[in-house]
């Protein structure tokens, strides 16, 4: 199953409500009816969105990012898809991550000519980004815990920023698609990766709704999940958590910043690049870094 690159678990609990205009024409953009969301749609003023999210750890520095892409027409997506795969056989590499790219001599002294291409690629794309970390000790600290899971740590984090989302001005009816990085091979039980990706999406979603009452959006109910082979949803996610969360830890090192932007200045530039809006990325410090780079 994993040659696949997107997935969705279904969450079956009621039957596809096709009784009206606005339904069937989201079923078919979506493949959803209007009652496949949590607050059934009910308006067409909104706009139609996809969610990536991913995580990362970094020196015990936890991250979580949302990056927020229009909704993509299959052919399209498919499209860009070709051209990062393209891409990825012209460097001889079978991922984006950029771990790798920085954290290794995978691509040696073409790193600077791969990125320049890839960010011609992903920017045919309007997206923004938006990132939260925190170190353990301080999330403890805020929680009033002694110890909990990394598990926990993601989802207490995943809903923070999810709040953010909600508090964008001029978002009413907009309807969300998220989908998170899969981090499990699906060769094993779907059972237990489905009680993963469910609890992950469904986990805060009352208490986000009752603290924004006055909004209206509408959040798909299936989990949708994508694997390290969907070129695009995972290289952008990845990079948005990936650099966020290694700068971050940076700064709450209390390394000079200076010295940040000198060591990191291709990351810096590259989220500078491909992320037409990053007001989002996590502290004020963080941000003024990468505006600054």
């Amino acid at each position: 199953m994993d040659k696949f690159k997107y997935y969705r678990f279904k969450n079956d609990d009621e039957k596809p409500d096709n009784s009206t205009i606005l339904s069937n024409q989201l079923h078919k953009v979506t493949g959803h009816y209007s009652n496949d969301y949590i607050q059934p749609v009910i308006n067409p003023g909104g706009d139609l969105c996809t969610i990536l999210s991913d995580e990362s750890e970094f020196k015990g520095h936890y991250g979580v990012c949302l990056v927020m892409i229009p909704f993509l027409e299959i052919n399209f997506l498919e499209q860009i898809e070709r051209e990062l795969e393209d891409l990825t056989s012209q460097f001889g590499i079978e991922k984006i991550h950029f771990t790798d790219i920085y954290g290794s001599k995978q691509l040696k002294n073409r790193r600077d000519e791969f990125i320049a291409k890839y960010v011609n690629i992903v920017n045919q794309i309007p997206k923004s980004a938006l990132f939260i970390g925190k170190n353990k000790e301080k999330l403890l600290l805020e929680l009033n815990e002694v110890e909990i899971s990394n598990e926990e740590i993601y989802f207490n984090l995943f809903w923070n920023i999810l709040e953010r989302v909600m508090a964008i001005p001029n978002t009413q009816n907009n309807i969300y698609h998220i989908s998170f990085e899969q981090e499990y091979s699906l060769d094993g039980s779907l059972d237990s990766i489905a009680d993963i990706t469910f609890r992950k999406l469904y986990s805060g979603i009352d208490q986000l709704y009752e603290r924004f009452t006055d909004k209206y959006i509408s959040i798909c109910k299936h989990p949708h999940f994508h694997s390290k082979t969907a070129l695009l949803y995972s290289s952008l996610a990845d990079l948005a958590v990936y650099v966020p969360n290694k700068i971050q830890q940076k700064i709450d090192s209390r390394v000079p910043k200076q010295k940040i932007m000198k060591n990191f200045k291709s990351e810096l530039n590259l989220i500078k690049t491909t992320f037409q809006n990053f007001s989002g990325l996590g502290s004020n410090e963080l941000i003024q870094i990468i505006d600054e780079s």
